[in-house]
């Protein structure tokens, strides 16, 4: 419900009618879930996903975060691969071991 009233509309109410129907069509139950909703409702702002991890005002602190969860996004893609993971990153690979143990990134 919340993904819909902060939607602004711009296809006004047939888009919406749309979402609903669809949703209809697609949910299992009789509850439209954000499974049945478009990925542009879905998907979170970026400035949310950060206040998600991080409610802070130190730059410093912040760019912390943002890199842990990258490196270990960028691990998560490679399947752990550690030289591809670098690749991805744009650091060089002791730079990686060096900040997966700094961050203390377990790789599943």
């Amino acid at each position: 419900m919340a993904r819909l009233l902060t939607h602004t509309w711009p296809g006004n109410v047939r888009e919406l009618e749309n979402i609903i129907q669809r949703g209809i069509v697609l949910a299992e139950d009789q509850t439209i879930g954000l499974e049945q909703l478009p990925s542009y409702l879905v998907q979170t702002a970026p400035a949310e996903c950060f206040e998600q991890f991080f409610t802070g005002f130190s730059l410093k602190e912040a760019q912390k975060v943002m890199e842990e969860k990258i490196i270990a996004k960028a691990l998560q893609e490679t399947k752990g691969n550690r030289v591809q993971a670098s690749k991805l990153l744009e650091i060089s690979y002791p730079s990686l071991l060096s900040k997966i143990k700094d961050y203390k990134i377990v790789i599943a």
